[in-house]
């Protein structure tokens, strides 16, 4: 079935790499956070095929991962009153095609649909696919919520991952920042 996925995930397309900036190029910036209270928790920087599930990173290379990049934003506010996210991360991975950048994005879904706990949840339009994960938990016990949005815009694989209050953290507050992203890939 993943193989079929994979096929048809190209479908339009050569599956030739269409995208072929330094994945960090295309990544959300400060500036375009909804919020402006976020400060870089963590700088720009190169991360692995396991940067959203190491158990999948062998199989991610062999779907032609190229590089990867993340950047990490925090909110310094009272998480038990918090609405929105305290923490983004949003990352970009490049593959050599359209077909790899399919089946490592049907790969990472199932793998985040399995976790546990983890909620699918639909996107609605977003890039080539889109698809997300809820998961809740506690924090110093209030109710906690973490959510991943993955999508893919031609031969790019993107993510999302946000943690905050449950309750004060939805998924509509991401998808503005996933359509941000999308618009940084599309626009070079």
């Amino acid at each position: 079935m993943l193989a079929l996925a994979a096929a048809t995930g190209g479908c339009g397309s050569s599956g030739v790499s269409t995208l072929g900036r330094d994945p960090s190029s295309y990544l959300i910036t400060l500036s375009q956070l909804t919020s402006p209270d976020f400060i870089v928790y963590q700088a720009v920087a190169p991360v692995s095929a396991g940067w959203l599930d190491p158990a999948s990173s062998t199989a991610i290379r062999k779907d032609g991962l190229v590089r990867a990049a993340e950047v990490e934003y925090y909110r310094n506010v009272s998480f038990s009153t918090s609405n929105g996210p305290i923490t983004v991360t949003a990352a970009v991975a490049a593959f050599t095609s359209t077909v790899g950048a399919a089946a490592a994005m049907i790969r990472l879904d199932t793998v985040l649909d399995a976790r546990t706990g983890a909620v699918p949840v639909s996107t609605g339009p977003l890039g080539d696919g889109g698809h997300a994960t809820t998961t809740q938990g506690t924090a110093g016990g209030v109710g906690a919520l973490q959510i991943i949005v993955v999508w893919r815009v031609d031969n790019l694989v993107n993510s999302l991952l946000a943690e905050g209050r449950l309750g004060g953290l939805q998924l509509d507050q991401l998808l503005p920042l996933a359509a941000a992203q999308t618009a940084n890939e599309r626009a070079r």
